[in-house]
């Protein structure tokens, strides 16, 4: 499964980025007037072709292509979302160590917060990553940031592979359709 994020300024009417669509969930920045368009496809040639739309009545500034690295479910809350952005390019290593804290010691600490919805883990060509954590409540949220700040560092985890995001928004989620969990690959 593959996604495209394309970001916007507002205003923002109903996208269509066309058919064949997994999924998509529209975020809205909160305290801003930007947001994004995060839509599921089932490859990447899809999610190519998507990247180059840009609907018209709204303001479109970047989109990012990515494949869907790992999608964790907790349950299907979708009222807020953080957008984890850790810029590319990046190498082989930073990227491996990046996505194997995230599996073995991010999520096992968050998984049981109440709130905590579907994460899905995008990774770009070149490394860059993003992750969109979806929550119930703001407070969900900060309870997730808690118990990531809160979890140490696995044996063989070199924290200089490690430096932490470049970027961490809070977002409203206008609309979510999300795809099957099972989806990922």
């Amino acid at each position: 499964m593959h996604a495209t994020v394309h970001h916007y300024r507002s205003p923002l009417g109903t996208p269509d980025f066309g058919a064949g669509a997994l999924g998509t969930c529209t975020l809205a920045r909160l305290g801003g007037l930007t947001g994004a368009v995060v839509t599921f496809w089932p490859d990447a040639a899809a999610a190519n072709e998507a990247a180059a739309r840009r609907p018209a009545g709204t303001t479109w500034l970047d989109t990012g292509v990515y494949r869907v690295a790992d999608v964790h479910s907790a349950s299907d809350a979708a009222a807020f979302a953080q957008v984890t952005a850790f810029d590319g390019p990046r190498s082989a290593d930073q990227s491996a160590a990046e996505l194997r804290a995230g599996r073995e010691r991010i999520w096992p600490a968050v998984r049981g917060i109440d709130g905590v919805g579907t994460t899905y883990v995008l990774l770009a060509e070149d490394r860059a990553l993003l992750v969109l954590g979806l929550a119930a409540s703001i407070e969900a949220i900060e309870r997730t940031r808690e118990a990531i700040d809160g979890t140490e560092l696995l044996p063989g985890e070199d924290p200089a592979l490690l430096p932490g995001p470049d970027r961490v928004d809070l977002h409203r989620v206008l609309h979510a359709s999300l795809p099957a969990p099972a989806g990922a690959r």
